[in-house]
């Protein structure tokens, strides 16, 4: 069969199938409620009837039709047991049709074997249907609650059979009727017994409390046609089965709409959802006990059955709330040990770490840690890895901190110690944590080194003087371990006054550029510039990079303030040409930081700004640091596509960072500028000389330009070019310069040192 035939022929859920049975049932009020008083047809109100239980199959075949798994199988049971009731139902319309009757309407054995085989293949769907496991609590409460509705059924069942007996007599074919009632309400109490006992469901609860309703068709359609003896054109069984048809649509629909929400919050029961199992021993108790008190009243006495049965339900009501409250109570202590204790780590949480540190009396230090570089960690381990990560760091942690001390994680990769004593005291426990560090981790079948900040507090309010150290120790690239002091408050408020005046600044044009010149060895020659920002406030005060930078970076304003530069510089560039002639100058550098090449839309900000100033990629040069790529990911990504761009990337202060040859073969790498450090070695011992030789010669071969920054004094560009450095820059060459004295340099008319 072709695939699309198969498509149109399967069973299809349709969404007027709800409203479309509602519509039945009420119609099927009105004519029973009409047939009081004017008679008609005796088959016309079976058409509510059979149609409402043709709408219940449809829609539980449309459902299975949508569903897979365990979910498809059940409502496909369904679908043939509800199947078996319809058939029921159009043989009782047969009979009543066929056999003449006068009073109490025709039953044949056809039909209620019918209604019997539909209700045993509901029974079975149902107890196929998984329910999950439970605490032995849980599952002592399900028990109890199934003798409750036992024992509530068993006594609304003897009173029921007693009033049968009264009205039916002893006729073989009123116990055939009887017992097929009974069996439908069965199916009833089996769907709120699996409610109640199942702890996992792929049905939504919704969808089988619609189906629990109809368990009491068939005793309440006994009921009515006694009723309805009156009237000879109605009939009981034709009053109720217009509603299991849309109760039966109506649990289809909560199927529906479950699947259609996000996620599947019917596959896991959450405990609220379980206590509202609660009420349902004191509804039954009620129940029993209205039941109870109807049958004194109109009688005068009750049965033994009715009286052991209300006794044996009070007190396994007694058992079963005692068994719910000790199961509270054991939830009540989850609850409080998941509040104060982290989940992945089983350490500590913030929440505890800050109860504990309000609450202190004697002299103790507040230690705070955060993992370096643990996104870039994360990313290449993965989610699992990352987790493994931080469950063997705080295992290390709660080894080096000692039986005493409160071990916390803070949130994310930040952890925190509450260590007993002063500075002094405490001093070896922090000497162990930071030579720990060098010390490898196993997370996920890797070795991994973690490097940390540590921020340290010993005096009053201590957690917040912890986090202001912990700030200032992860403000610095290498990481560090930082003791609070006053000056650091100090800093805090500067770093927060320059935060609040760098918008005002950028939108007042207090910021401007500098250029420092990159020239060829030995001769001196400018073969290219390095762009500098700088900033002057209003009142004439300077600010230096170093202070701002660091806290737009924070603040995220690093973002619009590259942007701003990369424009400034590439316009600048563009104009030098046009002035000077596109071979002027070779190269401009601009500095990106690694908040701005995590920022997606960098490579394009880059592109538009040469495009608007028709600079040609190869005369940018973007400079990166180390660190900004070393984890990979989208900063590692963003580089690749400016270099696709055909913008050149240099690695600034190489040497100095992660992993510095191995970049050379994972990041496109077209220069890199050797730090300062290893030029203030040189014209001393061998040793010092070593580096700044290897990395000329490991540029050589792989084709990559270098740069050696820093150069004060001639000996140090004599000696650099003996090792084979061809570019530098420096003060001995230039300081930073506007880029009117550029344009000088451009038209001969002012030189620089050589």
């Amino acid at each position: 069969m072709h695939p699309l035939a198969s498509r149109l022929r399967a069973p299809r859920w349709r969404p007027w199938f709800a409203p479309v049975a509602l519509l039945m049932a009420l119609a099927e009020v009105a004519l029973i409620v009409a047939g009081t008083h004017v008679a008609f047809h005796r088959l016309l109100v079976w058409a509510p009837a059979v149609c409402g239980l043709s709408i219940a199959v449809a829609a539980f075949a449309g459902t299975s039709g949508t569903a897979d798994g365990t979910l498809r199988m059940f409502w496909r049971r369904v679908a043939v047991a509800m199947a078996f009731v319809l058939a029921a139902g159009i043989s009782q319309t047969i009979d009543v049709a066929t056999v003449p009757y006068d009073g109490m309407p025709p039953l044949g054995s056809r039909t209620l074997l019918l209604y019997v085989v539909g209700t045993l293949l509901a029974i079975a769907s149902l107890l196929r249907l998984p329910g999950g496991g439970r605490s032995w609590r849980q599952m002592t409460t399900a028990v109890l609650d199934l003798a409750v509705v036992t024992v509530t059924a068993g006594v609304a069942t003897s009173e029921y059979l007693g009033w049968a007996v009264d009205r039916f007599g002893g006729r073989a074919s009123a116990w055939w009727l009887n017992l097929a009632m009974v069996a439908i309400g069965v199916a009833g109490v089996v769907v709120v017994v699996k409610i109640m006992a199942a702890s996992r469901s792929p049905v939504p609860r919704a969808a089988l409390w619609w189906l629990s309703p109809i368990g009491i068709a068939g005793p309440l359609s006994a009921v009515l046609m006694t009723v309805l003896l009156p009237w000879p054109h109605l009939n009981g069984s034709a009053a109720v089965l217009p509603f299991v048809g849309l109760f039966g649509a109506l649990a289809a629909h909560a199927q529906q709409r479950a699947r259609a929400g996000p996620g599947a919050p019917s596959r896991v029961a959450h405990p609220a959802v379980y206590r509202r199992g609660a009420a349902i021993p004191l509804v039954a108790t009620g129940m029993t006990g209205l039941l109870v008190g109807t049958v004194y009243l109109r009688t005068g006495h009750l049965t033994t059955v009715q009286v052991a049965g209300t006794l044996l339900l009070l007190l396994l009501v007694v058992a079963r709330q005692a068994v719910a409250l000790a199961e509270n109570a054991t939830l009540l202590d989850t609850v409080a040990h998941q509040a104060m204790h982290d989940e992945l780590t089983g350490l500590r949480s913030r929440r505890y770490f800050t109860a504990a540190v309000d609450g202190l009396e004697s002299p103790h230090t507040a230690v705070l840690i955060d993992l370096r570089d643990f996104r870039s960690i994360n990313d290449s381990l993965g989610p699992a890895g990352g987790d493994a990560l931080l469950t063997a760091y705080a295992d290390r942690l709660t080894r080096l901190a000692g039986e005493r001390a409160v071990v916390a994680r803070l949130g994310g990769d930040e952890f925190g110690l509450l260590l007993p004593g002063d500075h002094r005291e405490t001093a070896p426990t922090v000497d162990r944590l930071r030579a720990a560090c060098g010390e490898p981790l196993s997370a996920a079948g890797h070795e991994v080194i973690v490097e940390v900040s540590m921020g340290i507090a010993d005096d009053a309010d201590l957690h917040r003087r912890a986090e202001i150290a912990l700030r200032e120790a992860t403000a610095h690239a290498d990481g560090r371990v930082v003791r609070y002091d006053a000056s650091l408050e100090r800093q805090l408020t500067q770093r927060a006054t320059i935060a609040a005046d760098l918008r005002r600044a950028l939108a007042n044009g207090e910021f401007y550029m500098l250029y420092q010149p990159v020239v060829e060895l030995p001769h001196g020659r400018m073969t290219g510039v390095e762009s500098l920002i700088r900033w002057a406030r209003a009142d004439g005060r300077v600010v230096s990079p170093t202070d701002f930078v660091p806290v737009a970076e924070e603040t995220g304003l690093i973002i619009e303030l590259g942007a701003w530069i990369i424009d400034t510089v590439c316009a600048q560039a563009a104009a030098w040409r046009r002035v000077h002639g596109p071979d002027a100058l070779g190269s401009v550098a601009v500095n990106v930081s690694a908040r701005q090449l995590l920022d997606p839309a960098c490579a394009e900000l880059v592109a538009a700004a040469l495009t608007r100033h028709d600079l040609p990629p190869s005369r940018l040069t973007v400079e990166i640091t180390e660190t900004a790529v070393f984890g990979g990911g989208r900063a590692l990504a963003t580089v690749q596509a400016l270099s696709e761009l055909g913008v050149k990337i240099a690695l600034d202060d190489f040497g100095t960072g992660h992993s510095s040859l191995g970049l050379l073969r994972t990041c496109p790498v077209d220069a890199i500028k050797v730090d300062k450090s290893f030029v203030d070695g040189l014209n001393g011992t061998p040793q010092q000389e070593a580096i700044a030789a290897a990395l000329a010669d490991i540029a050589a071969k792989m084709e990559l330009d270098t740069v050696a920054e820093g150069v004060e004094t001639a000996e140090q560009a004599r000696r650099l070019f003996e090792l084979g450095y061809r570019r530098a820059q420096g003060f001995l060459f230039a300081r930073p310069l506007p880029a009117a004295a550029i344009d000088e340099m451009l038209d001969g008319t002012a030189g620089m040192a050589a």
